[in-house]
């Protein structure tokens, strides 16, 4: 690829500039790691001294010329020394210092540490005795001359470290570099991968690109998968690992096949000088991990060549050692048994299908759904019977392979099938005995994946009912017609029909203890609660359920991400989106270390594009959606389509928020669900964004009926509010009234008082609305009410009111990026001058009249003449009101 725009690092760039023209220092000196970006920093700041007082001077230290005196300035000097030259470093110095002419020299010193000692102490020299200017990197972790080190240890010039590129960083100088914006699953990808440097974010991209992983998809650039690894960047890498013993070589190789390994391992395995070795060229760091040390790689990037470069029979001994040695240890940490049994796997070992089970266990528990798929498949292989079909099959759902999982159940069904005549648990020829109860126990828990399977993979809701039904009749075990009635609880839950859910599960609750089978259940009554409008409730046994994940996410670790989603969706009903912003960062934690695609991490962006289009963000809600809703194999990613669609209505774009909403319809594999109440929301905004308020009024009251039919008061509201920010209040406001005893939570609240104010044409009622939305986050919806209270005003007469309104109303919709609903249409920026409104904003800020004729050099009487006209053009009478509307803490 060609070379990037500088993009990103402002705050960085600007705090080296000032070091740089510092005139208590000589310049500055930026040390890092290798490819953090430092070189391109430094020209950076060097464009900053193109001027007729400076000259650059531009000093390229190497390793080739690091052992030749003056190596670094061969090219600044004369060929040969003057005969009898007695001080060749004034010499030096002096043919450095003539190019500069009469202006100031600036050193421009790359690599700084590759400087020889004698070219060292002449840039010394240079800086301390003539008075030059100077602009060097370094590398972290390198020897470095006595002439440059001096610079900065006696404060001759600032030396400032700089890290990696943070994820905004990232996000910023990929879409300078591809021209078009990043999804944010694109961005976490390539920065995880890179750890924020640059040289190899700038590779991995270039790859990536050339390869077509990476590439536009409607308007954003994304990532399908992880970046290859392309010749250019293990040719980087190998310049690091170049030269390493054969024993430092090993080292590498078991931390890339082991990582974390305990150092006691790699003690054990290898001579204490090559684990030396390898810390010190920065390949493996050492770590704490409780009581003992543990060994990482120094970077992703190592792992992928050295586990690509070891050839297969080595790998398998690698493996066979590390096996080999946790045996010996005890295997005594709590994932010791899973990292056995990928060993033994890898290194062929033959293994059975008790252990290969567990470990596809605690693969999911991890998140880890390739492997656990890995693993699971193999216990099938082994002979792990309907056990081992289910376990697999569950885990193919999970991780969005409904298709596959569906193949799996058949087919351990029908080599199960029970002969004619047979009562699974009854008293048939087969009926008897502990060989039964287990055949009886193996069927139902068949019975129970193909009923998930049925209903989340391949969209039959009664066919899944049915085969619950006929499996509960064949049992006469209290325990196993327990466990039906508790997945018949999860698909009542989940296809919003929460009385009947709450009737099936606070029957359940009265007998279940603590463990996997409360969990279930606690899970299926935080989303009924949610959907009854019980918010509160919700959250609450959703954290509960969730305070005591240790006693169930082994056994049920697909649990952690329906029970956040509950309690996100009750935040997002009762408009607390501090409480939704905590579930979203608890679910973040909890699957940190997911690898692989899952139902998982579609809940978790749904969530948190849903709080980014409640706080009126919507631009940020496309770009956190956006992975999700175009993954290009789940099959299950309607909601999170159907979220960016209803982002899109916000932006006006009707044309594609309704291509996206059909294809979400198209794909998704649980239309049964709550998932077509918000389709349902959509088609209200699609209508708007074409411009037919009407229409879209007309679709919101009808959804609102089916809705109140339903028992569902918290869809109800929402779509009442919808018709009265669209303008049909009138329609929505007796029924408005009526909810907040149906349903709990500020935001309903809000609602009804929004009815009534639009209703009775009280503009000061709408400004009290719009604070109260402010003061929850959504900053939409105040901006709404705002606008709507400037309409009204302006139609009585209250001009300066009006101003005032319309000010607040423009710069609570400048905070939602691009929003365009009905209501904000034809809302004009106030009527002020650039300068006017930079005034006003520092104002807003606290800023005196003095502080901001000081910031943007202007006069005090100036700076008071811009906030009078302000205070004029916006109906703002002082810095408190502009606070508000800037919304400035």
């Amino acid at each position: 690829m060609a070379i990037w725009p500088f993009a990103g690092r402002q705050e960085e760039l600007a705090g080296l500039v000032r070091l740089a023209h510092d005139g208590t220092a000589r310049g500055v000196v930026i040390a890092g790691p290798a490819g953090v970006g430092k070189s391109r920093l430094a020209a950076e700041v060097l464009r900053t001294f193109h001027s007729p007082a400076h000259v650059v001077i531009p000093i390229r230290a190497t390793r080739a010329a690091g052992g030749i005196p003056y190596g670094a300035l061969a090219g600044l000097l004369p060929h040969q020394a003057p005969p009898g030259l007695l001080n060749p470093l004034r010499w030096a110095a002096d043919a450095v210092r003539a190019h500069a002419g009469n202006r100031m020299p600036v050193l421009a010193v790359d690599d700084a540490h590759l400087l020889d000692g004698a070219s060292a102490a002449a840039v010394h020299h240079l800086v301390v005795a003539d008075g030059a200017l100077i602009v060097a990197t370094l590398r972290t972790g390198e020897p470095v001359p006595d002439g440059v080190t001096a610079l900065w240890r006696d404060g001759r010039a600032a030396r400032a470290d700089i890290g990696p590129l943070d994820p905004d960083d990232i996000a910023t100088v990929l879409a300078a570099a591809l021209g078009g914006r990043p999804d944010d699953a694109t961005v976490r990808r390539l920065a995880t991968a890179s750890e924020g440097n640059a040289l190899l974010l700038h590779e991995l991209v270039g790859a990536a690109r050339d390869s077509g992983r990476l590439r536009p998809v409607r308007g954003m650039w994304q990532l399908t998968g992880e970046p290859p690894l392309a010749p250019r960047l293990t040719e980087l890498v190998g310049e690091r690992v170049g030269g390493l013993s054969p024993e430092a070589g090993a080292v590498l190789e078991l931390t890339a096949f082991a990582e974390p390994i305990g150092l006691g391992t790699l003690l054990a395995l290898c001579p204490p000088e090559a684990v030396e070795e390898a810390e010190e060229r920065g390949l493996v760091r050492l770590s704490p991990d409780g009581r003992r040390m543990t060994v990482r790689l120094g970077h992703p990037m190592y792992g992928e060549v050295a586990r690509n470069a070891c050839p297969p029979l080595r790998r398998r001994n690698r493996y066979a050692a590390l096996a080999a040695d946790l045996e010996r240890s005890g295997a005594r940490r709590r994932d010791d048994p899973l990292r056995l049994t990928v060993w033994r796997l890898e290194s062929g070992a033959n293994a059975s299908p008790g252990p290969l089970m567990s470990a596809c266990g605690l693969a999911w528990s991890a998140h880890d759904y390739p492997l656990a798929i890995r693993l699971g498949r193999a216990a099938l292989a082994a002979g792990g019977g309907v056990d081992a079909a289910v376990l697999l099959a569950t885990v193919l759902d999970y991780a969005q392979y409904p298709d596959e999982a569906h193949a799996v159940l058949a087919e351990a069904e029908a080599a199960t099938a029970a002969p004619r005549g047979t009562r699974p648990g009854g008293n048939g020829p087969t009926g008897n005995g502990a060989a039964a109860d287990e055949r009886a126990g193996a069927m139902t828990r068949l019975a129970l994946a193909r009923a998930s399977n049925l209903a989340w993979g391949m969209n039959r809701l009664q066919d899944a009912l049915d085969l619950l039904d006929r499996t509960e009749a064949a049992l006469a075990d209290p325990a196993s017609r327990r466990q039906i009635a508790m997945r018949r609880l999860d698909l009542t839950a989940g296809a919003a029909k929460p009385r009947a859910a709450l009737d099936l599960g606070t029957a359940l609750l009265r007998d279940l203890p603590a463990g996997p089978g409360r969990t279930q259940t606690l899970k299926a009554q935080a989303l009924a609660l949610c959907y009854a409008g019980r918010t509160g409730e919700a959250v609450a046994v959703a954290r509960e359920a969730l305070s005591d994940a240790g006693s169930w996410q082994t056994a049920l670790p697909a649990m952690v991400s329906p029970l956040h989603s509950a309690w996100a969706m009750a935040a997002l009903f009762a408009g607390d989106l501090t409480a939704m912003e905590e579930s979203v960062a608890s679910m973040e934690a909890a699957v940190a270390a997911q690898r692989g695609w899952s139902l998982g991490e579609g809940s978790l962006a749904l969530a948190k594009g849903q709080l980014a289009t409640a706080r009126g963000r919507v631009e940020t809600a496309l770009g956190v959606l956006h992975d999700a809703a175009h993954h290009p194999t789940a099959l299950t990613v309607g909601g999170c389509m159907g979220a960016y669609a209803a982002a899109q209505t916000l932006l006006g774009d009707a044309a594609g928020a309704q291509g996206t909403l059909e294809e979400a319809l198209g794909r998704n594999r649980a239309t049964w669900t709550g998932f077509t109440r918000w389709v349902s929301l959509t088609r209200v905004w699609i209508a708007a964004a074409y411009g037919d308020t009407g229409a879209a009024v007309e679709l919101a009251l009808a959804f609102a009926e089916e809705c109140r039919a339903a028992g569902l008061p918290g869809f109800e509201f929402v779509a009442l509010h919808d018709a009265v920010r669209l303008g049909g209040a009138a329609h929505a406001v007796d029924r408005l009234a009526e909810l907040p005893a149906l349903h709990d939570g500020r935001r309903v609240l809000l609602a009804r008082d929004h009815a009534r104010a639009a209703v009775a044409g009280d503009a000061d009622a709408l400004l009290e609305v719009a604070t109260g939305f402010q003061e929850l986050g959504m900053i939409l919806h105040a901006a709404e009410a705002a606008a709507q209270a400037a309409a009204r005003l302006r139609r009585t007469g209250r001009t300066r009111a009006a101003l005032a309104a319309t000010t607040r109303a423009w710069a609570l919709a400048a905070r939602c990026e691009g929003a365009r609903t009905p209501a904000l249409r034809g809302l004009a920026a106030p009527d002020l001058t650039s300068r006017q409104l930079e005034v006003a904003q520092l104002a807003a800020q606290g800023l005196t009249n003095r502080d901001i004729a000081m910031r943007l050099v202007l006069s005090v009487r100036t700076v008071a003449n811009h906030l009078g006209a302000v205070y004029e053009r916006t109906g703002v009478n002082d810095r408190t009101a502009l606070r508000r509307f800037f919304d400035t803490p």
